[in-house]
């Protein structure tokens, strides 16, 4: 998966992975990635449900039962928020931004079954997905 990201422009992976239940039983994955000085996105939705999607195809260790999680960080002036973009992709509900978190967001993804997130993906590991082209731009 790390691989994968890494080959969209002005992306780069801090952290992907997820860990054993815990004692509910309940694990989740998460992906954290950093926008490049320099760079911008410019199709958030398109994003962050190829993050969500590529971390469902992860074939390690254990399901995720409870949570993706995709955080990102980019310069504090930047507009982008995971959030937004995950609603905006049919994720999750729309959110009101969180208070002073500029530069730095997070899209929360309820996994848990019967969630929408969780029959949208289908059954684990999901297929990988395909790199996605002009997600983001050189500023």
């Amino acid at each position: 998966m790390q691989a994968a990201v890494s080959n969209i422009p002005g992306i780069s992976v801090d952290i992907a992975g997820g860990g054993p239940p815990n004692v509910k039983g309940n694990t989740g994955y998460a992906i954290a990635v950093t926008v490049d000085p320099g760079y911008r996105i410019t199709d958030g939705p398109a994003l962050i449900s190829f993050l969500i999607e590529s971390a469902w195809s992860v074939r390690d260790a254990y399901m995720p039962n409870a949570e993706i999680s995709v955080s990102v960080k980019d310069e504090t002036d930047s507009s982008f928020d995971a959030s937004a973009a995950a609603s905006e992709a049919g994720w999750i509900e729309p959110l009101d931004p969180p208070p002073g978190g500029a530069g730095f967001t997070i899209a929360a993804v309820d996994i848990r079954d019967g969630s929408p997130a969780r029959q949208r993906l289908g059954d684990w590991p999901g297929d990988v997905p395909a790199v996605p082209a002009n997600v983001t731009a050189a500023k």
